[in-house]
């Protein structure tokens, strides 16, 4: 039987042999560990609150609900997750400014520093161009059709790497 483990920070599977998570930085020591079937096999945290356990604990100490692991799964895992302050602020910071053409704020707030990068030239390019766009009707729909493009990607990316973990 090969055990698989699965981050309680943020749901991400940690490979074999790896002391942590790459993706929240969790240790692998409190990784949820699964069989071949995908249920669980130890949890140190419960999937009601997310309160630590202590060892052999039947109950959690803070919500009273039972700490059966035997029934959880990885899909279980990833929607006990929630959404953090963190979260919350990536996405208003990837709304509120986009809408004043303002790109990559919510990349930053993600730790995304690559997409970020991107969309931050992005909006230097379009702040340079445009003045030239404006001269006429025509280009003034394309640069349009531009921002709300690049809007729409940039919280498309934000939703996306929320829903990875």
């Amino acid at each position: 039987m090969q055990l698989r483990y699965v981050c309680t920070g943020c749901g991400n599977e940690i490979p074999e042999g790896q002391e942590f998570c790459y993706v929240c930085g969790t240790w692998s020591s409190k990784a949820l560990k699964l069989n071949d079937e995908g249920t669980a096999i130890y949890s140190p945290r419960c999937f009601t609150c997310g309160e630590v356990l202590p060892d052999g604990a039947e109950f959690c100490p803070k919500c009273g609900k039972r700490a059966d692991e035997s029934q959880i799964t990885v899909g279980m895992m990833k929607q006990a997750r929630g959404y953090t302050f963190k979260d919350y602020l990536a996405i208003i910071l990837a709304i509120i400014p986009g809408f004043f053409n303002i790109f990559g704020l919510g990349q930053i707030i993600q730790k995304r520093w690559s997409q970020a990068f991107v969309f931050i030239s992005c909006t230097i390019l379009l702040l340079y161009l445009s003045p030239s766009f404006m001269s006429s009707s025509n280009t003034t729909i394309i640069l349009i059709v531009m921002q709300l493009g690049l809007f729409l990607f940039s919280l498309m990316d934000v939703f996306k790497a929320l829903r990875r973990g």
